[in-house]
Order: C-alpha cells, then sequence, then structure tokens
C-alpha cells in the first residue's frame, strides 16, 4: 500500500494536498499536530481496503497450537536439543553476514569440522529412536495369553532403556552446548569489520536549506517523511512547497480592513518609514479624510519631523503622545477615523521608557492591532529578541523590511513559521509608496531563493550555480 505523509500549516491546506496529490478517493489514516502544523497519513481507498483485506487473510492463516498436558522426558530433551540446534543456527547466521568478511574463514572451518560432530549426535538419537519404535512393535504383537507374563519384563526391559536413553540425550545434548560454546568464543575472537556510514538522502536537501538561513528545527521539519523514490530535483520542489504551505500569510491589504493600528520593533529597522508607504497608498485609494497618524515617540524630535512632513504631503492630520496628551485621549479624539497609524518609540522594552510604552499600548481602552516591524538585514538574535520583548502585546502580524538590503530571508522566516506570526507586508527599497507589497507565499519563498542565490555568488561566483540549480 503506498502511503503519503502531508505536512501543512492547518488541516484545511492539508485536506486540500490531500485531494490534490492522492485524489477524492484519499482515506486519511492518521493526522497529529507538529511543530509548526499539522502532518496527515494518507492511502488511496482502494489500496487501503486492499491492505485491510490482506492482513484478515493473514491473520485467519494463524491457529494457536494447544500445549500437550504432559511431556515425557524424552519429548523435553529433544525440545532441548532443537532449541540448541537453533541457537547454533542463528550463531552461524550471524558470521555468515557479508559485512565480516574476516569471519569467513572461521564459518568455513566450522561448517568442515562441526557439522560432521552434529551429523554423528542427530543419528545417533535417530538409531536410538529406530529401536524404541521397534520396541514398541514387538510389544504390540505379544499374544494376549502371554501378555501378563511378558508385562513385568518389559517394563523393567523399557525402565532401563529409558534411563539409557535418557543419560545417552543427556551427554548429547552437553556436547551441543560445548560445540556452541566453542563456535560463540570463535566468534567473539573476530575483529569487527567497521561499516561504512550511509549519508542520508535529505542530507543534500538540509545543506541546501542551510543555504536559505532557515533555523535547524524547521530545516528538519521540512524533510521529515520525504519520500525516498523523489529525484533530487523533485524533493527541492517539495521541500519549498512544503516551506511556502508553513509561512503564515494575511493574503490581503492589511489597512483596507481599517482600525488603529500600532507599529512596534527595534530602533531603526523602518517603522515610519512604513506607515509612510502604507500611508500614501491608502489616500491613493480612499482619500485622506478618512486617515490619521499618531506618534508615541517623544525621545526623538526627527520622529516627529518626519511623521509631520508626511502629514503635510498627505493632508492628513498628525497627532503627538507626551506629557500633556495620553495615547488613549488621543486615540478617543480620532474614532472617527477609518484608519488611524501609530508610530511607536524603537527602544529596549527592558528598560523603564521601554516598559512604560509597553505599559501604554496595553492600557488603551480602544481595540488596537499591533504589527511587529522586522529587518531582514538584523541577525537573527535581534530578530528573536524583538519577538521576546512585544510577544507579550499580543502581536497580529509582521512587515519584513529592508529586503533590498539583506542576503537572506531565512531568519524572518524562521521565526514567522515557528511562532505563527503571520507576514502582512515586505519592503525591499526606499520608494512611496511603490517598495511595498503584500506578503504572499509564494513569493516569499521565490525572494529566499533568489537572495541566498545572490548571496552565494558573491561569496563564491564558481559554485553558485552548483548550489541552487534549477527547479
Amino acid at each position: 500500500m503506498k502511503v503519503k505523509r502531508i505536512f501543512a500549516p492547518d488541516m484545511r491546506q492539508a485536506m486540500r494536498r490531500v485531494r490534490d496529490e492522492i485524489g477524492a478517493d484519499a482515506v486519511i489514516i492518521s493526522n497529529h499536530r507538529v511543530a509548526g502544523g499539522v502532518e496527515v497519513v494518507a492511502a488511496r481507498e482502494e489500496d487501503y481496503e486492499r491492505a485491510q483485506a490482506e492482513l484478515k487473510r493473514s491473520q485467519q492463516k494463524i491457529r494457536p497450537v494447544a500445549a500437550p498436558a504432559s511431556v515425557p522426558a524424552e519429548d523435553a530433551l529433544a525440545a532441548e536439543l532443537r532449541r540448541a540446534k537453533l541457537r547454533i543456527a542463528e550463531a552461524r547466521r550471524r558470521a555468515e553476514q557479508p559485512e565480516a568478511e574476516v569471519s569467513q574463514a572461521v564459518n568455513r572451518q566450522i561448517d568442515t569440522e562441526e557439522d560432521e560432530d552434529l551429523r554423528f549426535i542427530l543419528q545417533s538419537l535417530k538409531t536410538r529412536q529406530d529401536e524404541q519404535t521397534r520396541r514398541d512393535q514387538v510389544a504390540e504383537s505379544v499374544e494376549p495369553e502371554n501378555l501378563w507374563a511378558t508385562v513385568p519384563a518389559a517394563e523393567a526391559s523399557e525402565n532401563d532403556a529409558s534411563g539409557a536413553l535418557v543419560q545417552s540425550m543427556q551427554q548429547e545434548i552437553h556436547q551441543l552446548r560445548a560445540l556452541m560454546e566453542q563456535q560463540l568464543n570463535r566468534l567473539s575472537a573476530v575483529p569487527e569489520v567497521p561499516v561504512a556510514s550511509s549519508v542520508s538522502p535529505a542530507a543534500p536537501l538540509q545543506q541546501r536549506l542551510q543555504g536559505l538561513g532557515l533555523g535547524s528545527g524547521l530545516i528538519r521539519q521540512l524533510t521529515a517523511s520525504l519520500e525516498s523514490e523523489l529525484s533530487e530535483s523533485a524533493a527541492w520542489k517539495n521541500v519549498l512547497s512544503r516551506l511556502a504551505d508553513s509561512v503564515p500569510v494575511i493574503g490581503e491589504e492589511y489597512i483596507a480592513r481599517g482600525g488603529m493600528i500600532a507599529f512596534v520593533g527595534a530602533t531603526g529597522v523602518g517603522k515610519t518609514t512604513t506607515i509612510g508607504k502604507l500611508a500614501a497608498r491608502y489616500v491613493l485609494q480612499h482619500g485622506s479624510s478618512g486617515l490619521a497618524l499618531v506618534t508615541t515617540d517623544c525621545y526623538r524630535i526627527a520622529a516627529h519631523e518626519q511623521l509631520k512632513t508626511f502629514g503635510r504631503i498627505l493632508d492628513v492630520p498628525v497627532r503627538v503622545v507626551d506629557e500633556n496628551h495620553n495615547l488613549d485621549e488621543v486615540l478617543m479624539s480620532l474614532r472617527g477615523k477609518r484608519l488611524v497609524l501609530i508610530d511607536t518609540a524603537g527602544m529596549n522594552a527592558s528598560d523603564p521608557e521601554g516598559i512604560q510604552q509597553k505599559q501604554m499600548l496595553a492600557s488603551v481602552s480602544v481595540r488596537l492591532k499591533k504589527l511587529l516591524v522586522l529587518s531582514c538585514s538584523s541577525q537573527r538574535q535581534l530578530i528573536e529578541k524583538a519577538w521576546s520583548n512585544y510577544q507579550e502585546l499580543e502581536l497580529n502580524a509582521c512587515v519584513l523590511t529592508k529586503l533590498d538590503e539583506s542576503g537572506s530571508l531565512g531568519d524572518a522566516l524562521t521565526l514567522a513559521v515557528e511562532k505563527r506570526l503571520p507576514i502582512a507586508y515586505i519592503a525591499d527599497g526606499q520608494k512611496i509608496p511603490d517598495d511595498l507589497i503584500v506578503a504572499q507565499r509564494q513569493d516569499l519563498v521565490s525572494r529566499a531563493v533568489v537572495a541566498a542565490q545572490s548571496d552565494s555568488a558573491e561569496s563564491d561566483p564558481l559554485s553558485s550555480g552548483q548550489f541552487f540549480r534549477a527547479g
């Protein structure tokens, strides 16, 4: 039965992949949650039913064998003899494995010398069993009138013969055990031949995913349960498709929903510029009457001036939160606006000012959406620190900026997948409002591959074409 394991961010996407890759007659065998989504095991219905029928037929062929009520001494010894022979056969089988070529000479010596001893012992046992059978036949042929006279003599003869047979079989079993111990001792003296380590078929894919800058946990998740029969090119496409399915995105114009949106993040990640791009886009589509801009950054004069410049150009009001006007009062005064974009101060969230700002954002009485702005040019530690600083605000989505300055998208994509933080927009330049687009899964993965290709070409122009092949 051909079984497929399918990974997706949620069950709805998993079912869609099951229908696309297996068909409408697919049977779900199992499903469970994994890091970053769900994993579904499915198969074609006819394959599943055929496997179930075959399992039932194989179970019907198995019949339990009842153990005898009492086992004679000869049968117990014969059983012990069989077990000893099985142990010797198992020892021979291990000795004959092709990966230990050094032990072949020892195996041949055991075959030529000890097989003769085994055949002799078995032949002796067979002869004694034949003699016992003949004695039984003679006892059955005695006439009834002479039966009583022969019974005591027969019993005495039988007891003597049985005792001798038992003693003989015990001696032969001891000989078999001695032979087995001798053989095992010889095998233990044979030096082990090291087995060449095999390279996992997923290793090349993992190396290429590392080139994209993805985290190790996400790489293991993407390469888990890959079909072994896939070619490298097909496996690479499969892995990229899994990556695209696992990246959470908003997938539509986020500001079109309206509301009050606060942009948070570290200093210099592009919060103010992103607000300017979104404000210009909104004015071009809906006009300026329904838009207002707010800044809580009362620590930098330049931040006020930049946002006020945007306000003058776009003809929209700009409000400043300071000691005379708190954030809740300013937002309450702008309840009539359809969209309010809030610029915040970029500072360490563990500093007193940063703690105060987080408390201010969390305590407003109006419904406030929070978008985390992440610079793709930042190191992984800074991106993870930004998430850690602001996650308690219950972030709704994120914006990835400075793609034009970054050599890798892997760190930001890894964070989005592992933290299940949807990506709303990506910014790849300073032009307002052009260099800002709605995030799409396939586009993000394509950009990640192109960025890795460009970075590889700059570091090693001769090998870049070999590392990321087409497909």
